[in-house]
């Protein structure tokens, strides 16, 4: 989706498995939080541990514009 009134999503790493390891997908935007834009999709939100928009970091409350280009950033694990 490409219409004026949507966003674009951007997920990277194991956030892609819960979006048909799409990469970038359009989202309509109608005015919901990222976190209900996760819960939308099935994006637990508990792996997102950072999200950007327009190459500024936000929380999760934030609520994207038609336009804006959201980045997940999921949890890394290592040790």
């Amino acid at each position: 989706m490409s219409d004026d009134s949507s966003i674009t999503l951007v997920t990277v790493g194991l956030l892609k498995k819960y979006v048909g390891d799409q990469e970038r997908l359009g989202v309509p935007a109608q005015g919901r939080t990222v976190a209900e834009i996760l819960a939308k999709l099935g994006i637990p939100s508990a792996l997102v541990a950072i999200v950007m928009v327009e190459g500024r970091q936000v929380m999760k409350d934030y609520v994207p514009r038609a336009g804006d280009v959201v980045k997940l950033i999921p949890l890394m694990g290592g040790g």
